[in-house]
Parts: C-alpha cells; sequence; structure tokens
C-alpha cells in the first residue's frame, strides 16, 4: 500500500505538538537528512548509533516512521572533485549504510554532485513568484545558465563526475546489502548537463539506467522526482513504467510543475492541483507499476496566511494525497 511522507528540519524534533499534528492530518513516514541526528554533521558526515537511534525514538513516540535518511552531498566533495578526503566520506557513508540497517531506516539517499556546489554562481536563477491567489512559488530560469561556457578552472569534467559517482556506489553498496538498506539517488535539480559550465550528470532516464547497470544491485535505486523528472521533458509515465517494473523506485517526491526546460527554458513548482500534470494519472502509473512505499509532496509553497512552518500547506498537500489514494483504492 502506498503511503504519504513528509520530510522534516531538525528543528521539527523539538516540536512534538507539530509531529503530531503530522500524524493526525495523515502522514504516514518521515523523510529525514541525516545532520537532524546529533553528531552526523560535527563528524563530517558520519552518523552515529546513539544519535540516530534518539532520533528514531523520538519519531517513533509520534507514531511515525523514519522512511528515508538522506546523506548530504556537501560531506562527499572531495570524493566528487577529486581531492584528498575521499576515502574517509566513503567510509562515512558505508557506517551510514550500516547504521541505517540497525536502527531501521529502510532507505538511505546518496546524492549526486551539483553544479552549484562548485561556488561558481554569479546570478541567481530562481525567483519567487505568485501564484494562484497570489501564493508564492518557485520560478526557475535557466536559459543563461545553460548556454555554452568554458568550465570554471579547477571543475572536474563530466567523466570525472561519473567515474567518482559510480566509486561511491561501487563502495557502499555492499554495505547497504548486508544491512538490508537501499540507496536512493535523486538526481540532478534543475536536471541539466551543465551550469554555467560546471557538469551534472544524473539528469536523464539513460544516466539513472548507467548508474544502475555500473553497480548492478537490487539495492540501487532512486527517488523518482516527479517534479524533477518532468522538468527534462522526458516522459514520466514511460520512466515510472521503465523503472517501477524493474523494481527501481525506492521513493517518490510525488510534485507537480509547469514549463520543460527544453520547450520553455524555464519551469515553475506549483501547487499540485495546477500543474501541467494529472497527479491521479501519476498515481496510478506507480500503482500499475507496482509501487508500493512513499509519496511525498517534497517542496513547500508559501501560502499568505501560513506559518514559516508551512502547516497549511502541507495539510492540503498531505489532504490532496489522501483524497488521490481513497479515489486509487475505489476505482480498484
Amino acid at each position: 500500500m502506498i503511503k504519504i511522507g513528509t520530510r522534516i528540519s531538525p528543528d521539527w524534533l523539538d516540536r512534538p505538538d507539530d509531529l503530531a499534528f503530522l500524524k493526525q492530518i495523515g502522514v504516514d513516514c518521515v523523510d529525514i537528512t541525516l545532520d537532524i541526528c546529533p553528531g552526523y554533521a560535527e563528524a563530517g558526515g558520519r552518523a552515529n548509533r546513539d544519535g540516530m537511534q534518539q532520533v528514531a525514538e523520538i519519531i517513533d513516540k509520534a507514531g511515525l516512521k523514519v522512511e528515508r535518511a538522506n546523506t548530504l552531498n556537501g560531506h562527499y566533495i572531495n570524493t566528487f572533485l577529486g581531492r584528498d578526503g575521499s576515502q574517509q566520506e566513503i567510509e562515512n557513508l558505508i557506517v551510514n549504510a550500516e547504521l541505517c540497517g540497525e536502527v531501521g531506516f529502510p532507505v538511505m539517499g546518496i546524492q549526486c554532485f551539483q553544479a552549484t556546489q562548485f561556488n561558481h554562481i554569479t546570478k541567481p536563477m530562481n525567483t519567487m513568484v505568485e501564484g494562484r491567489g497570489g501564493y508564492k512559488h518557485l520560478h526557475m530560469e535557466l536559459a543563461e545558465a545553460t548556454a555554452d561556457c568554458p568550465p570554471p578552472e579547477g571543475a572536474p569534467t563530466h567523466e570525472e563526475v561519473w567515474e567518482r559517482t559510480i566509486k561511491i556506489f561501487a563502495e557502499v553498496m555492499p554495505t547497504a546489502e548486508s544491512a538490508g538498506v537501499l540507496v536512493a539517488m535523486h538526481g540532478n535539480d534543475p536536471p541539466v548537463s551543465h551550469i554555467y559550465g560546471v557538469p551534472q550528470v544524473l539528469t536523464s532516464f539513460a544516466a539513472f539506467d548507467h548508474l544502475f547497470s555500473s553497480v548492478p544491485s537490487a539495492n540501487n535505486g532512486m527517488t523518482f522526482c516527479v517534479g524533477t523528472r518532468y522538468e527534462s521533458g522526458e516522459d514520466i509515465f514511460a520512466g515510472i513504467k521503465h523503472f517501477g517494473e524493474q523494481g527501481k523506485i525506492f521513493h517518490v517526491h510525488f510534485r507537480n510543475v509547469r514549463g520543460t526546460i527544453p520547450a520553455n527554458q524555464w519551469y515553475e513548482e506549483v501547487i499540485p492541483d495546477s500543474g501541467d500534470l494529472d497527479m491521479y494519472k501519476v498515481l496510478k502509473a506507480l500503482h500499475d507499476a507496482g509501487y508500493d512505499r512513499v509519496i511525498d509532496y517534497d517542496h513547500v509553497m508559501q501560502l499568505t496566511t501560513d506559518d514559516p512552518q508551512g502547516r497549511q500547506y502541507i495539510a492540503y498537500c498531505v489532504g490532496h494525497m489522501r483524497g488521490l489514494l481513497q479515489g486509487l483504492a475505489s476505482d480498484a
């Protein structure tokens, strides 16, 4: 049965009423980054059992479960850039995978190299614009950023990013397999091959196929981000069928967008019922492909009367998803 998840930041652990709110509106699982766990950031991206267990207990007490635990790509930047310290970063990832298995976090995210990590962006690509009734949402403009230009000094090549990404997965996957942990790759956001000359490689369905064939494992899969995959201009329904039937979809970002990069050179992340996609058809495609894990609305929009935590928007999205799931069950 497909469940509903939501991302939480570290401050949610100090707000038990907000965790109760998530349970009350129908959230089943939470999606965390491992810096929520005491000691992870201080150790340079290496979790410890006590810190992870503390988080698990707080979430369990609220009647929720941690479904996906993401590592942070800044904690293996030396590997992506071919610098000293790479082996320690990979050892940290191996420990994280082992601990996820021990504390019962079923999915661990390993993130890709993002061109924006190279700290060479001089002009913002995104702005906040108004949508229906004046709510605020993201508009991403990419024409200038994706134009041909020479890479900045010291930037890796596409080949180097691929080689180093595959090295990470090849070294971590045996431990993930033995720990019973699924490793999910989200891919680049935005899904473009370069930004101001710096390469990105996880931008297409073919790129995911390359990663999976380079490091073959039943535990090597993806976070299927509906928004990012649609922005890329590829057929998301074909992608859901292709990867879903292989059992390669481990987590889903269930968000809607308007516009694609190939057609428009821009896209907008919008409230779930006002984008280009019919989200019921997306949900049904996931179900038909055998997906039975978590859908997560992902990014929070800014409603006029909402609080900084976005509770009203969260409740809207969860209600929307619950309605779609009930409709799916009625049609079965």
